[in-house]
């Protein structure tokens, strides 16, 4: 999946890679994230500094880290990256959930909802230690039942 984030403050186009996007610029033009990061993490590493519209998931990004625990980016990489996310994004939460992400409309009936347990009277009445009484007898137990 490759999603595209428009920075409407510089009208740039940003492009997230997740482990199956191609890449279309440079020496790896049309190979996969993954299989660069595979051959060359390096250079996966200098476009996340260098490349102003590259960025990598943060889901593709751990999961290239526990495919590949042998390699280690700088500070300044993971940095950058998530910087570049943090800016595309707008400070936005939908922009992996789906093109059309959320509208405020979607949690309009949820100012109606309340937690469940402070209408429920009848937990009111039960008495916490009545909760870790053994009330079983020995006709409860098979003779099968092993908890070794």
């Amino acid at each position: 999946m490759l999603t595209l984030l428009e920075n409407h403050n510089e009208n740039a186009v940003m492009k997230v890679y997740d482990l199956n996007t191609s890449f279309t610029f440079g020496k790896y033009e049309g190979k996969s994230l993954d299989d660069v990061f595979r051959t060359d993490p390096q250079y996966i590493q200098q476009c996340m500094i260098a490349v102003e519209d590259f960025a990598i998931d943060e889901r593709a990004m751990q999961k290239l880290f526990e495919k590949y625990p042998e390699v280690d980016f700088s500070d300044e990489a993971i940095d950058a990256n998530l910087e570049k996310l943090d800016v595309f994004d707008g400070g936005r939460d939908d922009i992996f959930m789906g093109e059309e992400g959320y509208d405020n409309e979607d949690f309009e009936d949820l100012d109606d909802i309340t937690d469940p347990l402070e209408k429920n009277e009848d937990l009111e009445d039960i008495d916490d230690d009545s909760l870790f009484e053994d009330n079983s007898t020995e006709d409860d137990w098979d003779d099968d039942d092993d908890f070794r």
